[in-house]
C-alpha cells in the first residue's frame, strides 16, 4: 500500500510537470519577428534581445535560459518561467550497417514522432515527421496503421533537426518533410518551419535543401505555390492507375489523378520548379511494364523527376521487387526521355520505414527488426485483389526479392535544369543515346598490326630495352629501321652512328608514311638514348652527335 500511494505521488508529480511545461509558451513555435514582439512587449527589451536568444536556441543549440550568458540574470529567470525552451527528447535510438540512423523522440505531452537520418557520402539528410500518427491510412504505410494523433507545431517540427545537429555534433544538409504524416493536412505549420530553418536570423538551412514531400493534397499544393517559399516539392505517387492508386492510397479517391496532374501544372506555371516524383515499387503490384508505360503517359508534358523507391516489406503484405524488374521499369521511364533514379535500399536492418519504431516501443516489443514470414516457416500474406487485378502474379519458382542478395545500384543523378522544360515526348533523346562506338582502326598505333601488342619497355633514362612489333619500329636485333640500314648503341657499348642520312628512299609515297608514322621532322633525344626523327633517323647520328659532345663540354665547364 505505501508503495502504491508513493507511485500516485510520483505520477501526480509528472502530471503536474507536464501541464506547467505545456502551460509555457513554447520557444521554438516563435519566428524572428515573434521574438522581436515579445521581447519589447512582455519583458520590455529592445529587440537585439531575439537575435541573442535565436542564435543561442537555433544556432548553438542551447536550451536552456541559464546558459545564454549574453543575457541579463533577471532576463534569463524571467525566459526560465514564462518559456519552454526544450527540445524534442531521444527516446531511442538505432543504427543501421550503411550509416543510417533512426530516432525516435518524445515531445512534451508525452507523444512520439520517429525521424530517419540519411548518410550519403559526407553529406546528411533527415526525414522529418508533421504529424503524430496519420489519417490517410495507405496500405504500404505502418504510420496509417496505427492511426492519428494529432499535428506538430512550427517548434515541434523543426526541433527535431535541431535535436538531431545536437545529438550528434554536427550539422545536417538537407531536410525532407517525408516521415510519419501528410505535411499537407498541416500546411500553416509547415511553412512556418520551413520559414524558420531557411531565416538567416536563426538555423540558416538553403531553402533548396528543403524538400516537402505530399500524397497528392491539392488544396496544399496550391497554398504552398503561392508561398513564394522556394522549397522543393515531391509528390508520392506510386501508381499511375486511378483503380490500383487508391486501392494502395485511398487519398486517390479524394483527389483523383486527373485533378491531381493539373494541380502539379498550375504549381509549374506559378513556380517553374521541378517536381519530384516518388514511386515506391512493389514486386508483383506495381512493377510491371504496362505500369511503367501508365506511369509515362500520365507524366508527359510535365517537368518531372522520377524517383524510384524499392519498397520494404510491412506486416509480410508487400514484396521487395525484383532487380531485374526495377531496372526494367527505369529502362522504360529513360527511353521516354525522363530524368529518373534508384534509390539505394536504406536501413532494411532497423526500423527505418515510417512508423515502425513507435508501434513497436508503444505496443511493448523489442525495437529490432521484424521476422519476415519466411523466417518463422510461414508464407507471406498477398495484398488485396484489388491490387493484383491485371494478373501481375509472380512466375513459379521465380525468386523474391529477399532472395536477391545484389543490392540495386542506383542511376545516375543528373544535374536540374535551370529552365521549365517538360519531359516524356518533349524533350529530345539525350546525344549519345544509341550510338555505336567508333570502331577502332585496322592499324595499331603507329603503323603497328591491328592486336599486336607493344613488347617494348624503358628504363628510367630513357634506353630502349626489348624490340617494338611492327612495321615502321626500330628492330634493335637486326640494326636497321625500316627504309635505313644502320648500327645501334645499346646500353653499356658505345658503337659510331652512320654520318650519313642513310639510302636515298625510292618512293616519295615512302617517304610521306615514315614522316606520318614517326610524327615530327625534328631530331629528338630523350636522356641520351636513341631516338628517331622524322623518316626513323636516328638521334644520335650525325648533328645530333655533335650536339650531345657540345652540350657535354658546356656541362663539364660550368661543373669548374
Amino acid at each position: 500500500m505505501h508503495g502504491g500511494r508513493k507511485d500516485s505521488a510520483a505520477g501526480r508529480i509528472c502530471r503536474k510537470d507536464l501541464m506547467d511545461m505545456t502551460e509555457k509558451k513554447y520557444a521554438l513555435d516563435l519566428d524572428y519577428s515573434e521574438w522581436e514582439e515579445y521581447m519589447t512587449g512582455a519583458f520590455a527589451e529592445p529587440n537585439f534581445r531575439a537575435g541573442q536568444i535565436c542564435e543561442w536556441l537555433w544556432q548553438k543549440y542551447v536550451c536552456e535560459p541559464s546558459e545564454m550568458t549574453n543575457l541579463s540574470k533577471d532576463l534569463r529567470t524571467a525566459l526560465a518561467e514564462r518559456l519552454d525552451f526544450a527540445y524534442p527528447a531521444l527516446q531511442r535510438e538505432q543504427r543501421s550497417q550503411d550509416g543510417t540512423r533512426k530516432f525516435l523522440w518524445r515531445l512534451r505531452d508525452g507523444e512520439m514522432v520517429e525521424s530517419v537520418l540519411l548518410k550519403e557520402g559526407s553529406r546528411l539528410t533527415l526525414c522529418m515527421s508533421t504529424q503524430v500518427g496519420c489519417p490517410l491510412q495507405c496500405s504500404f504505410c505502418a504510420t496509417g496503421q496505427s492511426g492519428f494523433v494529432r499535428s506538430l507545431s512550427p517548434g515541434e517540427i523543426a526541433g527535431q533537426l535541431l535535436a538531431a545537429e545536437k545529438h550528434m555534433g554536427r550539422q545536417v544538409n538537407s531536410v525532407v518533410y517525408m516521415g510519419m504524416g501528410e505535411p499537407f493536412l498541416n500546411t500553416a505549420s509547415v511553412l512556418k518551419s520551413v520559414r524558420m530553418l531557411n531565416s538567416p536570423k536563426m538555423r540558416r538551412l538553403g531553402i533548396r535543401h528543403i524538400t516537402i514531400s505530399t500524397s497528392g493534397i491539392i488544396p496544399g499544393i496550391e497554398e504552398f505555390a503561392a508561398s513564394g517559399l522556394g522549397a522543393r516539392l515531391a509528390v508520392s505517387l506510386h501508381a499511375a492507375d486511378s483503380e490500383l492508386r487508391s486501392a494502395l492510397m485511398p487519398v486517390n479517391r479524394t483527389y483523383p489523378l486527373e485533378e491531381l496532374r493539373s494541380a502539379m501544372q498550375r504549381y509549374q506555371a506559378v513556380t517553374g520548379d521541378r517536381i519530384t516524383i516518388e514511386y515506391a515499387l512493389f514486386g508483383g503490384v506495381n512493377d510491371s511494364v504496362e505500369a511503367a508505360r501508365d506511369l509515362l503517359r500520365y507524366l508527359k508534358g510535365l517537368h518531372v523527376f522520377v524517383n524510384l523507391i524499392p519498397a520494404n516489406e510491412v506486416s509480410g503484405r508487400f514484396e521487395k521487387p525484383r532487380t531485374e524488374a526495377v531496372l526494367r521499369f527505369r529502362s522504360v521511364l529513360e527511353s521516354a526521355g525522363f530524368e529518373c533514379e534508384i534509390r539505394a535500399e536504406r536501413g532494411a536492418d532497423i526500423d527505418a520505414a515510417c512508423g515502425q519504431l513507435r508501434r513497436k516501443t508503444q505496443s511493448g516489443e523489442a525495437a529490432f527488426k521484424d521476422k519476415t514470414a519466411s523466417d518463422s516457416g510461414n508464407a507471406p500474406a498477398g495484398p488485396d485483389a484489388a491490387l493484383r487485378r491485371r494478373g501481375m502474379k509472380k512466375e513459379v519458382g521465380a525468386k523474391t526479392g529477399h532472395e536477391e542478395d545484389k543490392e540495386i545500384k542506383a542511376g545516375s543523378v543528373r544535374t536540374e535544369r535551370k529552365q521549365f522544360r517538360p519531359s516524356g515526348g518533349f524533350i529530345s533523346e539525350p546525344a549519345g543515346r544509341g550510338r555505336k562506338k567508333d570502331a577502332r582502326p585496322a592499324s595499331g598505333r603507329n603503323g603497328g598490326k591491328s592486336g599486336q601488342k607493344r613488347q617494348d619497355t624503358y628504363g628510367r633514362g630513357g634506353s630502349m630495352k626489348k624490340t617494338r612489333g611492327g612495321e615502321g619500329y626500330f628492330d634493335a636485333e637486326k640494326g636497321t629501321s625500316p627504309g635505313r640500314a644502320s648500327s645501334v648503341r645499346t646500353p653499356g657499348r658505345q658503337k659510331p652512328a652512320s654520318s650519313g642520312n642513310g639510302p636515298r628512299r625510292q618512293k616519295r609515297g615512302e617517304h610521306h608514311e615514315m614522316t606520318a608514322q614517326f610524327r615530327g621532322g625534328k631530331t629528338k633525344r630523350t636522356g641520351g638514348s636513341a631516338s628517331f626523327g622524322a623518316g626513323g633517323k636516328q638521334g644520335t647520328s650525325g648533328r645530333g652527335m655533335k650536339r650531345n659532345v657540345r652540350d657535354k663540354n658546356s656541362r663539364a665547364r660550368k661543373s669548374k
